[in-house]
């Protein structure tokens, strides 16, 4: 997919297009897609609907850590009703940070994961929309205020998580970006783990959020990344928009 073909095209275009964000609660909370719309909006370019409808602790794989207050929900318990209510002309999917259950890896948990992918892929193209993935946001062990534990612990949860966590992520993303069965995908991971690998250059202390959800400033990031893939739009942090 390229801009070329996704948004200026659309300029010329009166029909309203609905952009649906699915996700867990790095979605659910809105702010990268209110600074995408800040953009839009800003520069007189917005000729779209966008619509976040992520739910927070939600996977796409439908595995869920014993530890974790309730059983996790899954997009593909309520992916048709999403379809058939908004309609969207594109869905853009992340999901990963949660489908690892903070675990170690394993084949299992990562067989489960594609599947998972593979069959929301799947149904939002049976409905006539594009399907974007989105790589997982990096795990940052150094913002967490949690009790790490080690790769031969007994239990495992969003609140007690594998120290090595973002090995999983990565593996994930990986798989998303060499074998994804979308029509496109965001690679949102390198960009942040730059951004924080930056912050930290020299013996800085730089916290990213509180290690699973991005800060303001990931959330920035985020957006920046799917302006320019999606809209064709490069803009430095320091000119976007403020979302209150």
């Amino acid at each position: 997919m390229n801009a070329d073909w996704l948004y200026p095209m659309r300029k010329q275009d009166s029909t309203a297009k609905t952009l649906v964000f699915l996700g867990d609660s790095i979605t659910a909370s809105g702010e990268y897609i209110r600074f995408i719309e800040a953009c839009l909006r800003q520069r007189g370019n917005l000729r779209a609907e966008l619509l976040g409808m992520g739910v927070p602790s939600e996977t796409a794989s439908g595995l869920s850590e014993a530890a974790h207050p309730f059983p996790r929900p899954c997009i593909h318990d309520r992916l048709n009703q999403v379809l058939e209510s908004s309609d969207p002309w594109m869905v853009v999917a992340c999901y990963g940070m949660n489908d690892g259950i903070y675990h170690p890896f394993s084949e299992e948990r990562f067989d489960a994961y594609k599947e998972g992918i593979r069959r929301l892929v799947a149904e939002i193209r049976n409905k006539g929309a594009i399907s974007v993935l989105m790589t997982p946001p990096p795990f940052d062990p150094e913002s967490m205020n949690a009790s790490l534990q080690p790769g031969d612990a007994p239990n495992f949860s969003y609140l007690e998580p594998y120290q090595g966590y973002d090995g999983v992520l990565k593996l994930y993303s990986e798989w998303l970006l060499s074998e994804h069965p979308a029509d496109d995908v965001i690679d949102i991971r390198s960009p942040l783990i730059e951004h924080i690998r930056s912050k930290r250059s020299y013996g800085r202390v730089y916290s990213s959020g509180d290690g699973i959800h991005p800060n303001r400033e990931g959330h920035r990031i985020i957006a920046q990344t799917i302006l320019k893939k999606l809209f064709g739009l490069s803009l430095d942090l320091g000119r976007m928009p403020d979302i209150g």
